[in-house]
């Protein structure tokens, strides 16, 4: 048994055809056939049902299934392993990042790690915390820079804190409250709230909940904006107010007041999540950089 025939196996299984896993495998769908029935030769046990409607798995073939897959992972995760580790060009950094992050403290570590590493390439990708979340699960990305995640990712990456932000409010210029230096959250309790879309900023919702109670009382999210700049573009038409991390204020914002907050006091976590395995080495050295700028 070689390593091809448990992926020929896999193939087969998710995709329930021979003939739709032959095309996925760029293989005959004849030669395939044969190399399954071998492979269950070889095994002794059946694992798959042949039926009128399709294949279906045996209880061996659930089974093999589940072991076949742990084995292709753990394969295909040594080869690339040691590639990054013992090959001598380094591969690039790539970084998912939300905009509030690059006006922040990511703009001055890139420049950092440049003068440090300069034939070290750096792959800037703009995303959505939900985007980094899943290009972070399928290897797209390194690192991702994604403000305030939700606590379940410490469960599966490495979530580091970089940076603590004050939450200011947003207003537009026309608000009654826009000209104050500072505001008790409160004052702002019977008006509308633009909230997060869950699927772009997964938790992001329930920090702008958790900011209101603080100041007694909770916010009517009438509104979902699927971008910090949909956000600002929507309180600055006046169809409600926000509450954002006061680094935002960087990011071009017409029509629209940051006032700060006398009360709560409340702070945002500026955060970079990697993945818990051992880092390439252009993501270690990117790491040292990052991490040793903050102390």
């Amino acid at each position: 048994m070689e390593l091809r025939h448990l992926k020929y196996f896999v193939a087969v299984a998710e995709e329930g055809s021979f003939s739709r896993a032959a095309v996925r495998l760029y293989l005959s769908q004849p030669a395939l056939s044969r190399q399954i029935k071998h492979l269950e030769a070889e095994l002794s046990v059946t694992l798959f049902l042949r039926r009128s409607d399709g294949l279906q798995l045996t209880e061996a073939g659930n089974f093999f299934l589940e072991q076949a897959r742990e084995i292709v992972s753990r394969s295909d995760l040594a080869v690339q392993t040691t590639r990054e580790r013992y090959t001598e060009a380094e591969k690039p950094v790539a970084i998912g990042y939300i905009p509030t992050i690059l006006c922040s403290f990511l703009g001055s570590a890139l420049h950092r790690f440049g003068l440090a590493h300069p034939r070290i390439a750096i792959d800037l990708r703009e995303m959505s915390p939900g985007e980094q979340v899943k290009a972070l699960r399928e290897g797209a990305i390194d690192i991702a820079f994604m403000g305030n995640p939700p606590d379940e990712l410490e469960e599966e990456f490495i979530v580091k804190c970089i940076k603590s932000v004050p939450i200011a409010a947003l207003l537009s210029d026309a608000h009654r409250l826009a000209g104050h230096s500072s505001i008790d959250l409160r004052e702002l309790s019977g008006e509308p709230f633009i909230g997060m879309s869950a699927e772009t900023f997964p938790g992001r919702n329930d920090r702008i909940v958790d900011t209101c109670r603080q100041a007694g009382f909770t916010p009517d999210l009438s509104l979902l904006a699927d971008s910090h700049a949909s956000m600002i573009a929507l309180v600055g038409a006046r169809r409600g107010v926000a509450v954002m991390p006061i680094e935002a204020e960087a990011l071009p914002h017409p029509n629209v007041r940051f006032v700060a907050l006398h009360h709560p006091l409340y702070y945002a976590r500026s955060t970079a999540v990697w993945r818990k395995e051992l880092p390439a080495r252009s993501l270690k050295r990117f790491l040292g950089i990052l991490l040793g700028g903050i102390g």
